[in-house]
């Protein structure tokens, strides 16, 4: 067995703790594709292509697997989805309220 000094130790631990980082970062990242790609399953066909038609990227890439999207068709679906919910909130807050109509018939 060979004594190894204190600064060897420190060194080859070091490099396998940088390793075992590298390593959970590339599974993370795996990961999160893989819950990114869960998510969008779970959304209906027609909520993804009703989105990615209003991205302008074509309503035929909402029926696609999310790995077949790059990164600008996410993007574009991104800011697209972001700009609809600001617009969304506007609306529900002016459907709110009005004059309740009369039963036609009587009751």
């Amino acid at each position: 067995m060979v004594a190894a000094s204190a600064a060897e130790q420190s060194a080859v631990s070091h490099a396998a703790g940088n390793a075992a980082i590298e390593q959970s970062l590339f599974l993370l990242k795996t990961d999160r594709e893989a819950v990114r790609a869960a998510h969008w399953n779970s959304l209906p066909e027609q909520t993804r292509k009703y989105i990615c038609h209003m991205a302008e990227i074509g309503a035929d890439k909402g029926a696609l697997p999310l790995r077949d999207l790059n990164a600008f068709d996410r993007g574009r679906v991104n800011r697209t989805a972001q700009r609809l919910m600001r617009e969304l909130e506007t609306l529900i807050r002016c459907a709110q309220g009005g004059d309740i109509p009369v039963a036609v018939g009587g009751a």
